[in-house]
């Protein structure tokens, strides 16, 4: 099922919405990620998986919940022009799920920084989940 979705451009014009395969609503402190196509779900969905999992192996955009593929995360400065290679090298090597040709994490929207240093903020990608382009 396909559902459209209209914002007032205000909204889309200040960053407080973006989307894709998901409708990310941007508050002051915390992003919810709210799938609009099955693509987006799935994300929802693994990005879970990849925080129970990753959490503490390397820096991931901290997930407060996830429901039915509705993610809540806390928020990072994410101005980034772009990412260092050797960072996404590292974190390649660190999570077997990201070492796929199609594997975005070279994309500086994808990342955010706090005092600790970068911050992956869309892990919910895997190589199947990719292909579903």
């Amino acid at each position: 099922m396909l559902v459209r979705v209209r914002f007032p451009p205000r909204l889309l014009k200040h960053k407080m919405i973006k989307y894709s395969t998901r409708v990310a609503i941007i508050l002051k402190n915390i992003v919810i990620k709210i799938p609009v196509t099955r693509r987006g779900y799935l994300q929802g969905v693994h990005e879970k998986r990849m925080w129970d999992k990753y959490k503490d192996t390397v820096s991931l955009a901290e997930l407060k919940w996830m429901f039915a593929g509705i993610v809540c995360q806390k928020r990072y400065q994410n101005d980034l022009q772009n990412i260092p290679v050797n960072i996404v090298k590292a974190y390649k090597s660190k999570i077997s799920e990201f070492d796929f040709e199609n594997c975005d994490l070279h994309n500086p929207k994808n990342w955010g920084y706090d005092e600790q240093g970068y911050v992956l903020l869309d892990y919910g990608i895997n190589q199947y989940i990719a292909s579903l382009y």
